[in-house]
């Protein structure tokens, strides 16, 4: 290989910047490296990057690309460490790219505590992940860079059991190409991205992994089911509703350990309630829980996670027509109690309401876990960076177990989650006089968007069969609008969809199927 990757910690001393580096480089080129950093230089700040010249590496490299981690005292978080790592790979396979270099190795990231079961995963996630850009729509000549101009083969250098790094490779491989999968979903405009065409996508995905089931209700099963809510929100629109459901039987029993449910409003104008229209701009992109739970469901059924799990994705239209519903109306849920709509721009809690029913009723999960660009409230919140996360059980024990799972697995994946409350003091905002609920608090000085609307969500749960349950929020992190996380996390990308959820609800279910072996 001509050409390697290499990091250094800004304030290491020269002893351990030689240890690293004597690893992979010659005597001669680790003594001209040594010079640029006791010359101020090269430093190792987090994302510095700096080409060298290979000559005299002893190794026959063309070009030694180094990489700054920052201070080594920032890394001794694990989730930091793994996630500065996935950054400043994504950094060095674009640079390669744009110097129109191929080939490349990288190190294994021993010297920073990385275990081989974590390294190759780690490798690919940054590169896969960084290299990733939405050009279904471009012609060749308008790509920014030619299909040629490709990275073509990374090497991980290690000396560790070559088994357990290729079994992280690969496993980097499948949660990568699936998050890519989630974003390309997502990027494409809703004329392209109906119901019908997720439908369509998600038998194509589930036809190409093998051992997972799918099941695609139409519009006359949701009827037959009694789904009023999801119904109500798709009547103004000429694309029929749907709703996806794939299974994967992993686990032990016909029990099911696991639900997974994901908004998919493939695109929202807000119905009668219409948004304005800089605010409508990216509607097409309200279905990413939907995308995250298929994506999701891809990575559990190839890497044959030992558990159960359903995956369900409502999908609907929210437009406005002579038959779409308005403010006002009367719904009944699938579970049976009554909604008045308030505002018919909140219509995703209302497929979630029934997608949510529907699995407790038909699957008796264990534990629930929804997913949705659900409010604008949970932005003001947590801004771009981080996903708002509320969980609820039958008793506090399992709720606060529940809680730092997900939170754990958002780590570990460097999708963050934040925990805010999910208290029946709430649902006074959602009170009713002609219904059993409102769908919407309409009251803005009231505030707590985001908590009502989980609040609204969990009258949906059969907690006397789910242990446990957990909504997360991705309204801010589904979607890039400006350049802010970019910055922060270079292997999302700059504009568009992140694919958020796809790697943290994968692990969640890896984590749940430990637990229970």
């Amino acid at each position: 290989m001509k050409n390697i990757v290499l990091t250094i910690c800004d304030g290491d001393d020269r002893g351990v910047h030689e240890a690293h580096l004597s690893k992979y480089l010659g005597p001669a080129a680790t003594d001209r490296i040594l010079d640029l950093i006791e010359k101020g230089q090269v430093r190792g700040k987090y994302k510095e990057f700096n080409l060298i010249n290979g000559d005299g590496s002893g190794r026959g490299l063309d070009w030694i690309l180094l990489m700054g981690l920052g201070r080594r005292a920032q890394l001794e978080d694990p989730s930091r460490r793994q996630d500065r790592i996935r950054s400043v790979l994504a950094i060095a396979a674009r640079h390669f790219r744009r110097k129109n270099i191929g080939r490349f190795a990288v190190e294994d990231f021993a010297d920073y505590e990385v275990t081989p079961e974590h390294a190759g995963q780690m490798v690919v996630e940054g590169i896969v992940l960084g290299l990733y850009r939405f050009e279904r729509y471009k012609t060749d000549a308008s790509r920014k860079y030619p299909r040629e101009q490709a990275i073509r083969e990374v090497v991980v250098l290690s000396d560790s059991d070559r088994t357990v790094l290729d079994d992280s490779i690969a496993r980097g491989v499948v949660c990568a190409e699936s998050t890519c999968l989630a974003r390309d979903l997502v990027n494409t405009p809703a004329a392209d991205m109906t119901p019908e065409a997720f439908a369509r996508v998600a038998r194509e995905v589930v036809a190409s992994v093998g051992g997972l089931e799918i099941e695609v209700m139409e519009e006359a099963d949701l009827e037959a089911a009694g789904m009023g809510l999801h119904l109500a929100v798709a009547r103004g629109s000429d694309n029929g509703p749907r709703v996806v459901i794939i299974r994967h039987r992993g686990g032990r029993g016909d029990g099911w350990d696991l639900a997974l449910v994901g908004k998919g409003v493939t695109f929202d104008a807000g119905g009668y309630d219409l948004k304005p229209s800089p605010y409508m701009e990216r509607m097409y992109g309200d279905m990413a829980g939907a995308a995250a739970v298929l994506a999701a469901m891809r990575t559990i059924g190839l890497m044959n996670v030992p558990l159960n799990v359903v995956g369900i994705m409502p999908l609907a239209e929210n437009l406005v027509s002579g038959r779409a519903y308005k403010p006002g109306d009367i719904l009944t849920s699938h579970k049976g109690l009554t909604v008045e709509v308030t505002n018919t721009d909140a219509e995703g809690r209302l497929l979630l309401a029934d997608a949510l029913s529907l699995a407790c009723s038909d699957y008796h999960p264990r534990h629930v876990v929804d997913i949705a660009t659900l409010t604008g409230a949970i932005v003001s919140a947590l801004g771009q960076f981080v996903t708002g996360l509320f969980t609820y059980a039958a008793t506090d024990a399992d709720n606060e177990a529940f809680a730092r799972q997900v939170f754990a697995a958002g780590r570990a994946t460097g999708e963050w989650v934040w925990r805010l409350p999910v208290d029946d003091d709430y649902k006074v905002q959602l009170s009713s006089d002609v219904a059993d609920l409102e769908n919407c608090d309409t009251d803005r000085e009231a505030g707590a968007g985001s908590i009502t609307a989980a609040v609204f969500l969990k009258e949906f749960i059969d907690f006397e069969s789910v242990q446990a349950w957990a909504h997360l929020d991705i309204a801010g992190t589904s979607m890039m609008k400006r350049r802010l996380i970019y910055n922060k996390c270079p292997y999302q990308p700059k504009e568009g969809a992140t694919g958020v959820g796809v790697r943290l609800l994968t692990r969640l279910a890896v984590d749940l199927a430990r637990a229970a072996s």
